[in-house]
């Protein structure tokens, strides 16, 4: 296939690189913490939002301008190179839009929306519990009818930014407790509201960005239930089909980390002190990391082109997942192995290691996040190749 960029693309890539050239710079430096870095977030999102490139894909009478997922593809890239500031509500207005979208009220969809798109509310996702991670199915947070709405009891855990989430999308069981999918409903939850209690969960890398999220008698009224009652399993899959494609595609920019890497062994050192690039090891392994950071980008190319053309994703997207997260892996580790050294006595080269340490981290959190790594292998081997389940 022509991977090259179509005309009406090359044109978007284009005005999009000259609006980030003028507009990152004026952003400044990102604050360490999550809360401190919540005010640039607005602003970011508010310079988004007035230029046109919020809500990519949401239809135009939503706020958006109707994008297709190579033009989506195309201004991530784009901001990753521009070194954009971070996107904290990406899960509002990635998920959580284009599902209300789908299957809200109108009255969600004008109370919702609007919001997302400018940055006045940030959402979170409430899925995934103590006993119910990749089996969502097994989740146990109730809700009961209370008059004209329900009483929720329960705990979420892993809940990415809730501790300064204004909404939470949440599912909840309505149905009989063996009752599975079909006993399950999809509720929007006032995060600000009394009996939601958030507890930060600090992980090796440093700032607390999951959370456990605990429900204690919370109210939800009938207007915040997205679709029928019982019916929130359906309603869940198509949200996290959203998440399964960008996850696929790759959370983390790989061709700008294989630059960054390349450029960071052309001036290391071994502990013998000749130069790193000069181990036939090294290299080897360099153009080997190369090699898959170009399968990776034309796999992800190529699921992109698809699903422009109308197709599914389908079970491609967990081979390409399985791939890039591994990919990520092997990168940090290289990098950790090859400068740690350095790092012990330079406390520069130890503040560019740190950048290695997140990016290990974070590439463990992301074979976890959007379905575990032995799920996707059971997708690929049950409707890939076929296999049976025992």
């Amino acid at each position: 296939m022509d991977f090259s960029d179509e005309p009406v693309d090359i044109e978007f890539r284009t005005a999009l690189r000259g609006w980030l050239s003028r507009v990152v710079p004026t952003m400044g430096s990102e604050p360490e913490s999550l809360e401190e870095r919540l005010p640039r977030w607005r602003r970011w999102q508010q310079q988004l939002h007035a230029a046109g490139y919020a809500g990519l894909s949401w239809p135009s009478e939503y706020g958006g301008r109707g994008a297709g997922v190579l033009q989506q593809a195309i201004f991530a890239e784009e901001c990753d190179q521009a070194g954009a500031p971070e996107r904290l509500n990406i899960l509002g207005e990635g998920l959580v839009g284009p599902t209300l979208i789908d299957f809200g009220t109108d009255a969600q969809k004008s109370r919702c929306l609007g919001p997302i798109l400018t940055g006045e509310s940030v959402w979170c996702q409430l899925f995934s519990e103590p006993n119910a991670g990749s089996d969502l199915a097994a989740l146990q947070t109730r809700a009961q009818r209370d008059g004209k709405g329900w009483r929720i009891n329960g705990q979420k855990v892993w809940s990415s930014r809730a501790q300064i989430a204004d909404w939470g999308i949440l599912l909840a069981r309505t149905g009989e407790p063996g009752s599975k999918h079909r006993g399950i409903t999809y509720f929007l939850l006032d995060m600000r509201q009394e009996g939601v209690r958030v507890m930060p969960l600090r992980p090796m890398v440093g700032s607390a960005e999951f959370n456990e999220v605990f429900l204690d008698n919370v109210w939800i009224g009938d207007d915040c239930v997205v679709g029928k009652i019982d019916d929130g399993w359906r309603i869940a899959m198509a949200t996290l089909s959203y998440e399964r494609v960008a996850l696929a595609t790759g959370r983390v920019n790989t061709q700008q980390v294989i630059t960054d890497l390349i450029a960071r062994v052309r001036v290391s050192r071994d502990a013998t002190g000749r130069p790193l690039g000069e181990d036939p090891a090294v290299r080897q392994k360099m153009a080997d990391l190369y090699l898959r950071t170009t399968l990776q980008r034309l796999t992800g190319k190529r699921i992109l082109s698809g699903m422009a053309s109308g197709a599914s994703p389908g079970p491609a997207v967990s081979t390409a997942k399985l791939f890039s997260t591994a990919l990520v892996e092997e990168m940090a580790d290289f990098a950790l192995a090859s400068f740690g050294l350095e790092g012990q006595e330079d406390p520069d080269a130890a503040r560019a290691n740190s950048r290695w340490l997140r990016l290990a981290y974070q590439a463990r959190g992301t074979s976890i996040a959007g379905g575990s790594t032995f799920i996707q292998r059971n997708i690929v081997a049950e409707r890939v190749l076929g296999l049976p389940k025992a």
